[in-house]
């Protein structure tokens, strides 16, 4: 309903356009015989205008039609401007529009999808329906669907509080390179099916962050790896400092992003679309939250694909503190 409403606005607006269009060239079209007019009226009523006349009126005619000329082709410029400002707004509300109602039908299917789960095991253990040898696994799936869900209400919250400023950031110097390995033992500790994370981060490189924001940009990049690294789930870790910035650059080997510009990932709701997307849970917010974060930070992220068939590579870069400014 709301995309046929912006359609039928732009009709009309395209109308109005082409409209004022038609008045400005009836205008001129007048205006040009104009002069030929008043002389003809003028020598009608007995003025017997000489050429020098003729003339300055002619002229007087062309001024007139060259200064409406200018003011209508002026305005006519701020209306057609007008209209495409519109038209990108309209554009966008749609595209936000298709993204809010594609992030609802997600998140809803990723809610149910583990609430259900988790019930069905719960249920089948409470009423007795597990062999005792199943019953360890069964509550195993069951804290996965669990830890799932609490993993997608993070990622609300935190999106949330990034994009509406109220995350405020707690800044302290950190070793990047320590805060990657540690984050690297944690994530491998918690997650039942971890990607198989190589990491090149020996020499240390300072940042002024938040360790809590940093850890969280780890885990979604990690977590973007495991879903979208291919059948291999490797992914390897880089922190090096380089152009006077820290570099933290997470790259799978899956099969990258197939088409289009890889910096659309970074915008809210938005996901790749072929089959192996597509069959992975999640709603588009993780790199959308690295992206925020890193920004909030005073860095950017970057998305680029290696070569065919060799994966997929975000690159966040920080502010990295000299050493002059650490020792102080």
């Amino acid at each position: 309903m709301k995309v046929r409403a912006s359609r039928q606005t732009l009709t009309l607006y395209g109308g109005v356009v082409g409209l004022f269009a038609l008045i400005l060239g009836w205008w001129m079209f007048f205006f040009s015989e104009q002069g030929a007019v008043l002389v003809d009226r003028l020598d009608e009523g007995g003025a017997n205008l000489t050429p020098v006349q003729v003339k300055v009126v002619t002229e007087a005619a062309d001024a007139t039609m060259r200064m409406l000329l200018f003011e209508g082709a002026f305005l006519l410029l701020l209306l057609v401007a007008g209209v495409l400002l519109i038209v990108r707004s309209m554009r966008h509300e749609v595209v936000l529009h298709r993204q809010r109602r594609d992030f609802l039908s997600a998140v809803t299917h990723e809610l149910k999808s583990p609430i259900a789960s988790a019930r069905l095991y719960i249920e089948s253990l409470l009423l007795n329906r597990v062999p005792s040898e199943k019953r360890t696994h069964y509550l195993e799936r069951a804290r996965e669907d669990l830890g799932r869900l609490a993993e997608m209400t993070d990622h609300l919250l935190d999106t949330a509080r990034t994009a509406s400023g109220r995350r405020e950031l707690d800044l302290e110097v950190l070793d990047l390179a320590e805060v990657v390995r540690q984050e690297v033992s944690r994530y491998t500790d918690r997650e039942v099916d971890p990607v198989t994370l190589e990491v090149s981060a020996r020499d240390p490189v300072y940042v002024r962050a938040d360790r809590d924001a940093l850890a969280t940009i780890l885990r979604n990049l990690f977590t973007n790896a495991r879903k979208y690294g291919g059948e291999s789930a490797r992914a390897r870790v880089i922190v090096k400092n380089g152009d006077g910035r820290a570099h933290l650059v997470v790259r799978d080997f899956g099969p990258g992003v197939p088409s289009g510009d890889p910096k659309i990932l970074f915008g809210p709701f938005v996901r790749g679309g072929d089959e192996l997307v597509r069959s992975r849970p999640g709603v588009g917010l993780g790199l959308y939250l690295v992206a925020e974060l890193a920004r909030a930070h005073g860095g950017d992220v970057e998305a680029r694909n290696a070569k065919k068939g060799q994966g997929f590579a975000v690159d966040v870069s920080l502010p990295v503190i000299s050493r002059e400014e650490f020792d102080e």
